[in-house]
């Protein structure tokens, strides 16, 4: 017997049924999907969220290098930063600044690089500190700023410690950077044409 055939109470209460069951099947989907999607999304937005924050610490105390470079070179007045490093816990930075005579001077900031916690002071540089100092400022063709962005480059995290040294007889920028893992990467880069020259991760 077909629906024709049936009577008309019948038909509306069979309708009804399906009406019903449709109703609850349509609503089980959508909470069953909605609730992983809301999950996944949630978690997708915390990730997100997580690696938004990491960067932005990567950014401050990338920042935060820069900064302090800038205000050790204006405490001295002049001269070329051949090293700068966070100390402290990350509470300061120490920078080494070079002047035309090619004396060394220290120069302690703040943790954010903005202002120097004390007076520049010199090091008591004897002829062979100086000629060194001069090897690594005239050998040095990018300057601490880029070296810092050429470190970045190569591993994405804080660079907490850069510096002119020599390497196999080639000066270098020898520096550590933090990834997000808090891995420690150790790097040198020609100071002359920017190439990599090593990049081992820090196992101590």
């Amino acid at each position: 017997m077909n629906l024709t055939d049936m009577p008309r109470t019948r038909r509306l209460a069979l309708s009804a049924t399906v009406l019903v069951a449709g109703a609850l099947a349509v609503t089980g989907c959508a909470s069953g999907s909605g609730d992983p999607s809301g999950s996944a999304s949630s978690g997708s937005g915390s990730s997100s969220a997580a690696a938004s924050g990491s960067a932005t610490t990567v950014d401050a105390s990338n920042d935060a290098l820069l900064a302090a470079v800038a205000t050790a070179r204006d405490a001295v007045g002049s001269g070329t930063v051949i090293s700068v490093e966070q100390e402290q816990n990350g509470s300061a930075w120490e920078v080494l600044v070079v002047t035309s005579d090619h004396a060394e001077h220290e120069v302690h900031t703040n943790a954010d690089g903005t202002a120097t916690t004390g007076d520049p002071v010199t090091d008591d540089s004897d002829a062979d500190d100086r000629a060194e100092n001069q090897r690594f400022v005239d050998a040095a063709k990018i300057d601490v700023r880029d070296a810092a962005a050429r470190l970045s480059d190569e591993v994405a995290g804080a660079v907490t410690e850069l510096g002119l040294d020599d390497h196999a007889g080639t000066v270098v920028w020898e520096g550590d950077v933090r990834d997000d893992s808090g891995t420690k990467h150790s790097i040198r880069i020609d100071a002359g044409s920017g190439d990599v020259v090593t990049n081992v991760v820090d196992t101590d």
